[in-house]
């Protein structure tokens, strides 16, 4: 199930901008050597800052084993200038990221339960084992879990009324803290009878590690429904469904009249469903690819086609349930599936006070007509609906939404076999959800071989974050973080058979991308948009990770001032093979400063 991305809003945003195209030069940079045992061994684990005193803690890990991690800091003021180095044996958090990533030592384990579908579609629970580690480098924890075994809640297979009805998996949220389980279930009443009966009855369960359901809340519908997404929002303890309605061959008698109507669900942390309302979407068949909350309001979005909306209904793969039965495989297979296909339309959804504000769905024809491109770019990247992925939302103070993303070709020829991510994509809306224009950016990111396969720095996706000037909203900064090198660090084991007199090595290596900042300025007004500059140096590469912030993406950089100054951290990478010919001492820092622009 994937998480939901949690964006503060458009004061968050405006807080990190730059008022002019000078100003997409750095206010400040340096270099600073590293000395202690972090300069050959050892990772950036976290970020401390400290507006009061001026100054920032760079923790980097040097042991983590057996549950003992031993650190070394490196103490700067705001100008980069190192104010001390010392080591630790024990460091904690001097506070939170998020409301929910909270510090709880290094490494804990939950037995619990958590939920699937079998391949007849029933509701199957299963007791799981989570081991959390804490991430230093994230700044959370990494959960691992592992299925144990085949349960039955202590209530039966059942709804819990008179009759032992069975349930039909739908979806889930598992509780990995706590090993408890929220879980939403289609009750059987049996095939002849859900073919005769235009109601469907859900519930959604709250069930402990023990497999106690320690709530039931009834969720009805008047006619069959479908799953079209479920995903869960971790930073406000809530978990959002979207149904549609559902019909076809042999349904009409029970179907709903309108195939282009949906129910938005919103379920708290214990199970309450805490807002339900029905908007109607525009593309009858719509792949939801993520959602964004900003402040109070949600944001759907996703390809879509439109077919005959005035009687066709959703269908998998755009669904993820048909009804009563599995649609397009688990959650995660049918995105794989969706990203594959061709589609017409790019359909954006704002939620807000209990209703849709907006429903757009521009075509693939009419975003190419509006399209945009930096001057020194031959001509433009088009968007062809194939093939690509969205990844990120940001939300200007005037209401202008800009979702940014990469289409990919898959290369199966060769030695490395995947995905090969191609142009830079960023569709602009405005606060009415009206189309204004699209701008297609070139992907500068080296090919792995001549014939640009699969394998190189272009495996790997940008990361994309969008800044806006506090002075002029219509200023807004467009920050590509793109792979342009891979590190890869092997390690080989050799064990011998004395006894068949044979020796064997086995090679195991880690890829790891590496990334530098591109930053173009976008005019929102007049939909214009300045090449690219480079900032960060030919031989440093970017930390990715440094901090989340709510933003709901991680990226290379932190803030200080409160906010109003930004600091890109990246590390000397001098290209040897192994240990400190790997990696150089130096650490480059680069500062934006908007009120010095």
């Amino acid at each position: 199930m994937k998480s939901l991305k949690f964006i503060t809003g458009a004061f968050v945003l405006s807080a990190f901008c730059f008022q002019n195209v000078a100003a997409q030069s750095l206010a400040q940079e340096k270099t600073v050597e590293l000395t202690g045992k972090s300069k050959n061994k050892g990772y950036l684990g976290n970020v401390v800052i400290d507006d009061a005193k001026q100054q920032f803690d760079m923790v980097f890990v040097t042991k983590d084993k057996a549950r003992k991690i031993e650190y070394e800091v490196y103490q700067f003021d705001y100008d980069f200038k190192l104010l001390n180095n010392f080591k630790e044996a024990e460091r904690k958090l001097k506070g939170k990221r998020s409301k929910t990533k909270t510090y709880k030592g290094d490494y804990w384990e939950v037995t619990g339960v958590t939920a699937e579908g079998n391949m007849m579609g029933k509701l199957v629970l299963k007791k799981t084992q989570y081991v959390h580690e804490w991430n230093w480098w994230r700044g959370g924890y990494e959960t691992t879990k592992t299925l144990l075994a085949k349960e039955k809640p202590k209530e039966m297979a059942s709804d819990g009324g008179d009759k032992k009805r069975k349930l039909y998996y739908t979806s889930h949220r598992d509780l990995s803290e706590t090993g408890e389980l929220l879980v939403c279930a289609l009750i059987n009443k049996g095939i002849m009878a859900m073919a005769k009966e235009a109601s469907r009855e859900y519930q959604i369960m709250h069930i402990d590690k023990d497999l106690n359901v320690k709530k039931k809340t009834p969720l009805t519908f008047d006619h069959p429904q479908a799953l079209l997404y479920s995903a869960e929002l971790t930073d406000r303890d809530e978990w959002v469904m979207v149904f549609a309605n559902y019909g076809g061959q042999g349904m009409g008698k029970v179907q709903a009249d309108d195939p282009t109507q949906l129910t938005f669900i919103r379920v708290d942390g214990t199970g309450n469903i805490t807002e339900r309302f029905n908007f109607n979407t525009k593309c009858n068949e719509w792949a939801i690819f993520d959602a964004y909350y900003v402040g109070n309001d949600v944001y759907l979005y996703g390809a879509g086609n439109i077919d005959k909306p005035e009687k066709k209904f959703t269908k998998p793969p755009f669904a993820i349930t048909a009804d009563a039965y599995p649609g397009g495989g688990t959650p995660e297979q049918r995105l794989t599936t969706l990203e594959g296909m061709k589609f017409d339309y790019l359909q954006v959804v704002k939620l807000s006070g209990g209703k849709a504000d907006f429903v757009t769905a521009v075509s693939i024809d009419d975003i190419n007509a509006k399209g945009v491109k930096p001057a020194s770019q031959k001509k433009l990247r088009e968007f062809d609906g194939k093939k690509f992925v969205l990844n990120g939302v940001s939300v200007t103070s005037n209401g202008d939404l800009f979702i940014s993303g990469q289409d990919f070709k898959y290369d199966n020829v060769g030695e490395v076999k995947g995905r090969v991510y191609k142009d830079l994509l960023m569709f602009q809306f405005d606060k009415t959800g009206s189309f204004k224009r699209y701008y297609g950016v070139e992907n500068t990111a080296k090919s792995a071989g001549l014939l640009g396969g699969a394998g190189g720095a272009k495996s790997y996706p940008a990361e994309f974050t969008v800044f806006e000037s506090p002075s002029n909203p219509n200023d807004v900064f467009w920050n590509v973080f793109l792979c342009k090198d891979i590190d890869v660090d092997c390690s080989s084991e050799s064990s011998t058979n004395y006894l068949a007199g044979t020796r064997t090595t086995t090679t195991t290596c880690v890829y790891t991308p590496l990334y530098q900042g591109k930053m173009g300025k976008i005019d929102a007004s007049s939909g214009t948009i300045s090449d690219f500059n480079t900032f960060g140096g030919d031989d440093f590469y970017l930390y990715i990770d440094l901090e989340d912030d709510g933003k709901g993406k991680d990226l290379p950089y932190f803030s200080i001032n409160g906010g109003k100054q930004i600091v890109y951290v990246a590390r000397e990478r001098k290209g040897g093979l192994k240990g400190n010919e790997r990696w150089g001492n130096n650490i480059w820092f680069g500062k934006f400063d908007p009120l010095k622009q």
